[in-house]
């Protein structure tokens, strides 16, 4: 390959990043300021939606992430009164989650977040371009040398004590 075709090829990966970033980036403040609850949050409501009740790891499968990610999701809607969170009859280590009438209110007036416009994006795309981009996120994850761990949900502030921390030192 020459450094022109090269050239161009970064060029255009940089670009559909920022791209992809600045628009998940502008949707998701967007929903923050018109609804008062995060990306994440708003994707957790509406799945539950759909369902009367569904498990932490069902919508961490939903998520696409780890269910440590979406238990943080969940005690903070928790907390704001929009979930509720009850201890299953038949398996008492189950935890059962569904929407308050406060969070029916809420998804109601809700437009889509943009964790279900990426999710459904991704899932309409054909097998070999799935590959292609798959093979291409991981390597250039692994080229900026970032740890392969599961991440909080997109747009979610991490409910780490080191996150925590720095938010009390500003």
């Amino acid at each position: 390959m020459s450094r022109s075709t090269h050239a161009t090829m970064q060029e255009s990966v940089l670009r559909a990043v920022r791209t992809i970033i600045a628009a998940l980036s502008r949707s998701a403040r967007a929903i923050e300021a018109r609804t008062g609850v995060t990306n994440a949050q708003l994707f957790v409501l509406q799945q539950l939606q759909t369902e009367e009740v569904l498990g932490i790891n069902d919508l961490a499968a939903r998520a696409r992430t780890g269910q440590s990610a979406v238990s943080i999701v969940v005690r903070r809607l928790v907390r704001r009164g929009l979930v509720r969170q009850r201890r299953s009859l038949a398996d008492g280590r189950r935890v059962g989650v569904s929407l308050t009438a406060a969070g029916r209110a809420l998804v109601r007036q809700a437009p889509e977040p943009p964790t279900t416009r990426l999710l459904v994006a991704v899932g309409r795309l054909p097998p070999r371009d799935l590959r292609a981009l798959a093979h291409g996120v991981t390597a250039l994850v692994a080229a900026m040398g970032i740890a392969c761990e599961t991440p909080s949900m997109l747009f979610e502030r991490d409910g780490s004590a080191r996150t925590r921390s720095r938010r009390r030192e500003r």
